[in-house]
């Protein structure tokens, strides 16, 4: 048997072990990811066919756009597979530990190569199947379509996703192969080369950019809306001969009962997996060892980066004492590890090229109670990957100190001012993005004064109730035994923290907004209009300090407690 078989008929009984051993996990987190799967799935199955029912409600157009939003939609989830195809490609094939561990065994490099790929096809594509899904069974019961649909739905994503992240594993690979020719042929100029390229690829992105919406405001008319000018990319996405067509024509043929023309569709989407899997063996055979071995072998010139990097972090840090030691060593880690920053980058990029665009698609036009509504759930939407992010980096750092941490408690440093300096450095981190991309959000709204001051008030009180109960949690569960964290944040600490956090989020934002919402409308009780201020600051102010406030009290009396 091929190595490559047995690789994977390995990680198949570790799945099946895993789903047996599924009754000794806390019952707490079982409930908690199956009534969050349960409230996915219906409440954005119910998103879903309220949209469709709205395109309706339009009249013969619908027949027009609904499916061209088909493919539309089909192509920003193809973009968002190819990102997570490369960006978990290049985390299993160059930078896991399994993968470094394997090459010490007898696993031709072929081999190990094929199981990488599909490990990260599955892993990059598998939480796509719970927008797809929602999707397609939306449409089905609002045209009453035959329950056969879903298996159908089903039997077009599979390819439809595989194509896509095997795209972007490819990409991947094609980029590992020209940084290698570029390491050869400029040596140690590589470096100041690709951040040219980067800087000039930016220029030209951001000028093609506001160029492309100066066209849209040219051509903006309040009269009649062309589909096309109003909705960016759309031209793109029907073009006939991209996956994300054939898949939504697929599906609509099929529910029309042109089963012929539909199962052609599907099987252009299999072939193409075919033809993809192929191309992507060889040149992964031609690429993969060579760029591998440049990543094994680039232990100075990372050492050399990491010192630059160090000096300029130190320098930035000025100063001395345990405090100026702890943040210098935090940072480090951080900006060392490609796999948090990235993330950061990746979330808030996204959100701020939403908010940056928000007045060229004509938002800043809107009435000030819509201007005011979109301004507060885009505040949720900032305050929810917050919650995401601190669950995900913060509460799982004092955990992450290993079994050294009884080295601090020798220290004439306490453990509660580790702690605490944890809580400050997120804390800070937050707000200055929080606010930033909240004001740039308003800025682009035009929303009206009253939300202005509230969120100078409400962005940074988020910021610090997320960090002080990510923190604080993490002092109360740790765990210097888990040696990811992802196993910190499986335990009962991480779900406790994910739901705390995520109910902080709502108390946070919601009562706020709906006082915002009354004040612009205009039926805030007129007695009391003058106090709507103050009393909502004094609510954020009270929520926030008990959220974030007690879990570090909590934490600050078990590590004064706890004997290492």
């Amino acid at each position: 048997m091929r190595p490559a078989l047995l690789l994977i008929r390995n990680h198949l009984y570790e799945l099946r072990h895993a789903v047996q051993h599924v009754h000794e996990q806390p019952s707490l987190k079982v409930l908690v990811i199956g009534t969050f799967m349960t409230s996915w799935l219906f409440g954005l199955s119910w998103l879903f066919y309220e949209a469709f029912d709205f395109l309706y409600r339009l009249g013969g157009v619908a027949f027009y756009l609904i499916p061209r939003m088909f493919t539309l939609f089909f192509m920003g989830l193809g973009v968002m597979l190819m990102l997570s195809g490369a960006v978990s490609g290049y985390g299993n094939l160059y930078q896991s530990a399994e993968t470094r561990r394997l090459l010490t065994w007898p696993v031709p490099m072929r081999d190990l190569f094929y199981f990488k790929t599909l490990q990260t096809m599955l892993m990059s594509s598998w939480a796509f199947f719970f927008i797809i899904v929602p999707f397609i069974g939306a449409f089905g019961i609002y045209r009453q379509w035959s329950w056969t649909m879903l298996f159908w739905a089903v039997a077009y994503s599979l390819p439809f996703v595989m194509v896509f992240s095997g795209l972007g594993i490819l990409v991947m690979l094609l980029f590992q192969g020209v940084l290698s020719v570029l390491s050869r042929l400029l040596g140690r100029w590589r470096n100041r080369f690709l951040w040219a390229m980067a800087f000039l690829t930016l220029v030209r992105m951001v000028f093609g950019a506001l160029t492309y919406l100066d066209q849209i405001r040219e051509q903006r008319s309040d009269e009649f809306v062309v589909m096309v000018r109003m909705v960016p990319g759309l031209s793109l996405a029907s073009n006939p001969l991209l996956p994300n067509w054939w898949m939504a024509q697929g599906v609509l043929g099929m529910a029309a009962g042109d089963t012929q023309r539909a199962l052609l569709f599907l099987v252009l989407l299999v072939s193409s997996v075919g033809v993809l899997s192929m191309t992507v063996a060889r040149v992964g055979g031609w690429l993969y060892p060579g760029s591998m071995q440049r990543h094994l072998t680039a232990a100075s010139d990372l050492a050399t980066r990491a010192s630059r990097l160090s000096r300029v972090v130190q320098w930035s840090l000025s100063g001395g004492g345990a405090v100026r030691a702890y943040l210098f060593k935090d940072l480090l880690i951080f900006l060392r590890d490609p796999s948090q920053w990235t993330q950061f980058l990746i979330f808030f990029g996204l959100l701020g090229l939403y908010f940056f665009n928000l007045g060229s698609l004509g938002y800043d036009q809107l009435d000030p109670t819509w201007a005011n509504l979109i301004s507060f759930l885009n505040m949720f939407s900032l305050s929810a990957v917050m919650s995401s992010l601190s669950s995900r980096f913060v509460y799982p750092q004092l955990s992450q100190e290993g079994r050294m941490l009884w080295m601090v408690g020798l220290a004439p440093q306490s453990l509660s001012r580790l702690m605490m300096i944890k809580f400050v450095l997120a804390g800070a981190s937050l707000i200055a993005i929080s606010l930033t991309l909240a004001s740039l959000s308003n800025s682009m709204l035009n929303v009206p004064e009253f939300s202005r001051r509230l969120t100078l008030v409400l962005m940074p009180s988020v910021s610090l109730a997320l960090a002080g109960m990510a923190t604080g949690l993490g002092a109360v569960f740790m765990d210097i035994e888990a040696k990811t964290p992802t196993q910190i944040l499986s335990g009962y600490g991480g779900t406790l923290n994910l739901i705390l956090t995520l109910l902080t989020v709502i108390l946070l934002v919601l009562v706020p907004g709906i006082v915002a919402h009354l004040m612009t409308v205009g039926r805030f009780p007129a007695a009391v209009t003058g106090m709507a201020l103050p009393m909502t600051t004094a609510y954020i102010i009270l929520v926030s300090f008990l959220a974030g406030g007690l879990p570090l009290w909590i934490g600050h009396r078990t590590l004064v407690r706890r004997d290492f």
